[in-house]
């Protein structure tokens, strides 16, 4: 009887040691931000509480640790609507330590002009499908229209698309260097690209807004979840439209989002959406974030007394 009651166990805990790694596997963490507007330092604002990318940085650190398979994503307007040069250096600085998986550029990164951004953001993992700039008189897509990654032996395949309407309010001089394709035909090709090239997973990123990313959700085939931005929504519960998934991090960066599938079926399933939101007391700071918010002020004040010299 002690014998059969050993050999219980020892099964139970060999079944238990071979589907831990297996259930890891089968798994997808999709951590994604957006609308950041410009919050590089926390805010002591009780009412409405913002870590800024000194608290995100580490909180994501954490996230990591956490949960198997992270994908870090953002969907833009990191930068503010105003041209602000320092401010923009400073935070792509901040982004590249974060290490981002994929960034959609918004509507807001373009502020100070194409140029300037462009030069910037040079080497970082900026994914857009439908957006083509204007260099020298001629047109071309400044950024991958998509990406794959691998996490746990699964395929992921990443677009991203902004729509036309989030450039309704910029002048000519911005908007004369861009030409936005339709969102819903680049990420219909883009996704059949992906999934022809082995993706079992496809995201969308779409700066675009919630109620776009319904529309597009209704249109679109093979792509399984939206991760989206620029109406700054912020989706507890997250949304669906046709077979698509669509989730959102609200405003000013205040959110981290977290959303937990299983890839074990036939489509992925959302297993659980939640949300971190950092403030000015937890968690600690980022050290790097921190200094690199300490050049960033250090700059601005010889700007000012510049200024004030003049």
């Amino acid at each position: 009887m002690r014998l059969h009651r050993l050999l219980l166990i020892a099964m139970i805990a060999l079944l238990a040691s071979a589907s831990g790694p297996q259930a890891d596997e089968a798994r997808v963490t999709i951590v994604y931000t957006n609308s950041l507007n410009g919050n590089l330092d926390y805010c002591r604002c009780p009412s409405d509480p913002k870590g800024g990318l000194v608290k995100r940085a580490t909180e994501i650190g954490a996230i990591r640790s956490a949960f198997p398979n992270v994908i870090l994503l953002d969907t833009g307007d990191f930068f503010t609507i105003d041209d602000d040069p320092i401010l923009g250096r400073h935070l792509v600085e901040a982004y590249r330590v974060i290490g981002y998986d994929a960034i959609l550029p918004g509507d807001q990164e373009f502020s100070g002009g194409a140029d300037f951004f462009l030069a910037l953001a040079k080497g970082m993992p900026l994914v857009c499908a439908n957006l083509e700039v204007d260099s020298g008189g001629s047109r071309r897509h400044a950024f991958a229209k998509s990406l794959l990654l691998e996490r746990g032996g699964t395929t992921i395949g990443i677009i991203g698309v902004i729509d036309p309407g989030a450039f309704r309010y910029y002048p000519k001089k911005i908007t004369g260097r861009l030409l936005v394709l339709d969102p819903a035909a680049a990420a219909a090709t883009e996704a059949a690209a992906l999934r022809k090239r082995g993706a079992a997973l496809v995201i969308l990123m779409s700066h675009s807004g919630l109620d776009a990313d319904l529309e597009l959700g209704k249109k679109l085939t093979g792509v399984d979840i939206i991760v989206g931005g620029h109406s700054q929504t912020l989706t507890v519960e997250p949304r669906r439209s046709g077979g698509t998934v669509i989730v959102q991090a609200g405003a000013n960066g205040a959110h981290i989002g977290i959303l937990e599938l299983s890839l074990s079926g036939e489509k992925p399933h959302a297993l659980k959406n939640s949300f971190r939101r950092p403030d000015e007391r937890y968690p600690a700071d980022d050290p790097r974030i921190r200094r690199i918010i300490d050049r960033y002020n250090a700059e601005v004040k010889r700007e000012m007394e510049k200024m004030r010299l003049r």
